[in-house]
């Protein structure tokens, strides 16, 4: 599909800061954006349910404008088992969102109002967005910007 690829992979890591540390030093890659998220906004993110009051702490990376994007997550206070997570970026949100459980996917959030980096405009912007899982169980967001809708 030419409307959809790969934005992001962001995998779980155990300390944030040997890890930004570790790709930017060996693989040449750049902080492009921190945040931290309270989990009770990521109501598609499968979380461990000692973990509803908690955060996950985001960090971006790239290797340079219009390449995809490195995430680094920590959650907390208690660290997850999932190791990652796909993020794609479409222009067929709706189409995807059809066929998710079809091909034996399960939607975790319906498409719903939010906002993600766009890696090509090095900002965030407005978006629609759904979550789930593939028939692998890995988790997977798929993002729409809104200038597209």
């Amino acid at each position: 599909m030419k409307d959809t690829y790969l934005q992001r992979t962001s995998i779980n890591v155990k300390d944030l800061r040997k890890s930004e540390n570790f790709y930017k030093n060996v693989l040449g890659f750049s902080k492009i954006y921190h945040k931290i998220i309270p989990l009770n906004r990521l109501s598609g993110y499968p979380i461990n349910k000692e973990n509803k009051n908690g955060n996950l702490e985001l960090i971006m990376m790239s290797q340079g404008k219009n390449k995809p994007m490195l995430g680094l997550m920590k959650i907390n206070p208690i660290n997850e088992d999932r190791t990652s997570a796909l993020v794609f970026h479409t222009t067929k949100i709706q189409h995807i969102y059809e066929n998710f459980k079809v091909y034996g996917g399960k939607i975790t959030m319906g498409i719903r109002d939010g906002e993600s980096f766009d890696f090509k405009a090095n900002k965030i912007k407005p978006s629609l967005v759904i979550m789930g899982t593939d028939v692998n169980d890995h988790f997977i967001e798929v993002i729409q910007f809104k200038e597209k809708c």
